[in-house]
């Protein structure tokens, strides 16, 4: 796989259009996107986001195509993702980095979500109480809660509040055991449970027995996601920074171009 720096970015490159071609030949594939920063363009106020129509229109239309399975994988929780996606969602939603998922009614039996044990919801009180502490010492930082973790935004605060927040709540969580941490575009996410897009992209892999997968995303956190790529996957990165993503896109205005060509190729 790649490891691409700032600066290389292309569009619909002739090798990334003979990649979708090979990809739509297989006769069972999922189709993964990443939502903020991919299917939708970032904002400043997380519940502002929407999907581009377009982009959100040509996936509903590829999730009725034959052997084409459809799948939303967010950071957002998914009560979060329903109030910003306008229906008809994916039929496969993925929320909170895979602790959260809606499945079709094949999948509901096989994965089920289990409740935070004792240990973990009084955890999960520690350190949202630890990251409030932070966010109250800057202006325009704020959590946002999940089920079984508090993200720590800053991308409202001035740029030379951003770092010193961030880091001042990695200081904060340090010596919790059990908590899992991660950096994206102007967040910190602590969660008790440790899961993330790459787990949950070898689960549908397996579960939804297909032959292929495409993943597109945009953030440090997809990179789990990019990471469990196979020769025969295609994956995207949406923007600059470095990256496993074997192809890139310039910015979520490319997202419908690409979705139009798997649509024609598979159609």
């Amino acid at each position: 796989m790649s490891n691409r720096l700032d600066g290389d970015v292309a569009s619909l490159t002739p090798q990334l259009l003979h990649d979708l071609q090979a990809f739509t030949a297989h006769q069972r594939i999922l189709v993964a996107l990443d939502f903020d920063g991919t299917l939708s363009p970032l904002v400043d106020h997380p519940q502002d986001a929407r999907p581009l129509p377009r982009s959100a229109q040509l996936v509903a239309l590829l999730g009725t195509l034959p052997g084409v399975s459809t799948a939303v994988v967010s950071g957002r929780n998914l009560a979060s993702l329903a109030e910003v996606y306008p229906a008809p969602l994916p039929e496969i939603q993925i929320g909170s980095h895979g602790a959260e998922r809606v499945l079709p009614a094949a999948l509901h039996n096989i994965w089920q979500e289990a409740p935070l044990s004792s240990e973990q919801s009084a955890l999960l009180a520690t350190l949202t109480e630890r990251l409030a502490k932070v966010a109250d010492g800057f202006e325009n930082v704020s959590l946002e809660l999940k089920p079984t973790a508090t993200v720590l935004h800053v991308r409202r605060a001035a740029p030379e509040d951003q770092e010193p927040a961030l880091q001042q709540a990695q200081l904060a969580l340090q010596d919790l055991h059990g908590v899992k941490t991660m950096l994206g575009k102007a967040v910190l996410e602590a969660s008790v449970l440790h899961t993330d897009k790459g787990k949950a992209l070898t689960w549908l892999r397996e579960e939804l027995d297909v032959q292929a997968v495409l993943f597109v995303g945009d953030d440090v956190t997809d990179e789990n996601g990019f990471r469990v790529m196979q020769p025969q996957d295609v994956s995207v990165k949406v923007g600059h920074g470095p990256t496993a993503a074997i192809h890139r896109i310039d910015s979520p205005f490319a997202v419908p171009d690409l979705l139009q060509n798997l649509v024609s190729m598979r159609t």
